[in-house]
């Protein structure tokens, strides 16, 4: 392969990881290899029914926390003018042919500060020679610019130390846009091209998110999902970490049907490149923030699977698939630089935060659509969001271990990617051979409450104090120990998150009352 392909094609599994990595979590590095009870703080009077199997070929990347937002109330307060209430609606036309990553798009993603009005958002401020490269997910082929917008996020890149900060956007999340219209965030791209914007849709995008949340965007990148599926199966597929079971069904034109079922179980499973796109897409019985969670586990694995695999063996093929589903202003020497700033990139120099709730609130619109609106702690958790992330991450991470007690297979694996989501450190993890647990455990190591992990552990693992363990150890390389029982149930609760509520006019006010 030229020498300069492979180094483009590299810089494109960058831009690719950036958009795999964000939605809350980051992968930099493989979890450990489980540990034996014995070469750790044994669990005393508790005793293990058998001796955890080592696990070294279960090279699943440990994530970068998701620490806890700010108080809204110690960020500088910053002002959005409310959203008028109803948004215009829009149809899909046809579609026109996109250009390709071997085609840069000349497009200018700056703003005219001086056409900006007192309504918008103040400029965010930020360091010297940061870059916002905005990264969109298209639900459609890569040939139409009017397919509304899957997955937004805006990868805040410093340079310098270098770090990386990621923040995503609902796609149902409502903005104003510049002509006094609103509506939800994924249609933005589609309005831009539809009204002839300087720019297109990438453009109005741009000056959507500066408007609304103060946000200079220098560059975009394109992704079509769609577009990938060959590049999995290329791969021989990729492996991901299921949580919830999840059956629906898909128009498939292979199928002597004409559709097929996809029914997936709580585990480690190996998906080809149409059921990786099905478990991405999936809208049944999930919501949409984990349809976006789902969209960045199958790009993680993607990454993964052409980072462990034999690359330089598929790289041609890869190269040829990821420059046709991608569009971009970014050239290829504008691309190299990325594989310099990933080398360098360590655990602790990336930072995600999603966009969910309370930040936003759920609304009901007159029209009967659901959608989610900014609220007061919008702008300031935008500004802590794409600033560098600390220096000292890594060391507030709480280290745990995770043993699998239960008869359902790679369920500690399960477990432990829950944790590195939540801010854990998992420095052990493995299979108990022999008797079941019924119940979960908890086995706690810590000698004080102060800053003790077990509250937030009993939540995550919905376990009772009773089957909390108390078992002081100053020693301990770990906080805690979780047994998973046979009683565990991998799917986080999303029940009750936030209720939602509808909008009634009252002149210029908005009045939020329950919704029914």
């Amino acid at each position: 392969m030229d020498k300069n392909v492979a180094r483009i094609f590299e810089s494109l599994l960058v831009v690719v990881v950036l958009i795999a990595i964000g939605l809350g979590v980051t992968w930099t590095g493989d979890l450990p290899t489980a540990t034996a009870p014995g070469q750790l703080p044994g669990p005393g009077s508790l005793p293990l029914p058998g001796q955890p199997a080592t696990r070294p070929g279960d090279a699943f990347f440990a994530p970068t926390p998701e620490t806890t937002p700010p108080n809204a109330d110690l960020v500088p307060a910053l002002s959005a003018t409310p959203f008028p209430l109803e948004p215009e609606t829009t149809s899909t036309p046809g579609s026109i042919n996109a250009p390709t990553v071997a085609t840069p798009v000349a497009v200018n993603l700056q703003v005219d500060e001086s056409a900006l009005t007192a309504e918008d958002a103040p400029l965010l401020q930020q360091a010297p020679g940061t870059i916002n490269i905005l990264l969109l997910g298209s639900d459609a082929s890569a040939d139409s610019h009017y397919a509304r917008t899957d997955t937004v996020i805006v990868a805040s890149i410093d340079p310098r130390y270098p770090s990386v900060s990621l923040l995503s956007f609902p796609r149902d999340l409502q903005v104003r846009l510049p002509d006094g219209a609103q509506d939800r965030i994924n249609t933005v791209m589609q309005r831009g091209y539809l009204s002839n914007h300087p720019g297109g849709g990438p453009a109005y995008l741009a000056l959507v998110l500066r408007k609304n949340f103060g946000i200079k965007i220098d560059h975009f990148v394109r992704v079509d999902f769609a577009g990938l599926i060959k590049a999995v199966d290329t791969l021989g597929g990729i492996d991901v970490l299921v949580e919830c079971e999840l059956h629906d069904t898909f128009p498939d034109k292979d199928s002597p049907i004409g559709k097929t079922d996809l029914d997936l179980y709580p585990g480690k499973v190996t998906l080809n490149g149409k059921q990786a796109l099905w478990y991405a897409r999936s809208r049944w019985s999930t919501t949409d923030f984990d349809r976006a969670r789902r969209q960045q586990k199958v790009l993680r694995a993607l990454f993964r699977k052409a980072r462990d695999g034999n690359m330089l063996q598929n790289a041609l093929g890869l190269y040829g698939e990821f420059r046709n589903s991608v569009e971009t202003d970014l050239g290829p020497t504008d691309l190299i630089p990325f594989i310099d700033i990933a080398r360098r990139l360590s655990n602790d120099d990336i930072k995600s935060r999603v966009i969910t709730w309370p930040i936003v609130r759920s609304y009901q619109r007159a029209d009967g659509a659901s959608v989610l609106i900014p609220t007061d702690k919008t702008i300031p958790f935008i500004a802590e969001a794409l600033a560098p992330p600390a220096g000292n991450q890594a060391q507030i991470r709480p280290a745990v271990e995770v043993y699998n007690g239960s008869s359902k297979p790679d369920m500690e694996l399960v477990a432990a990617e829950r944790l590195a989501w939540e801010g854990f450190q998992v420095i052990a993890l493995g299979q108990i051979e022999g008797d079941r647990f019924p119940q979960t455990q908890i086995i706690d190591y810590s000698t004080t409450r102060k800053g003790s992990p077990i509250a937030r552990l009993q939540d995550i693992f919905r376990v009772q104090q009773r089957n909390v363990i108390g078992q002081p150890d100053p020693s301990s390389p770990s906080a805690a120990r979780i047994i998973l029982g046979e009683d565990y149930d991998s799917c986080p609760n999303t029940a009750n998150i936030a209720g939602d509520v509808k909008l009634e006019p009252a002149g210029e006010q908005i009045i939020v009352t329950p919704a029914p």
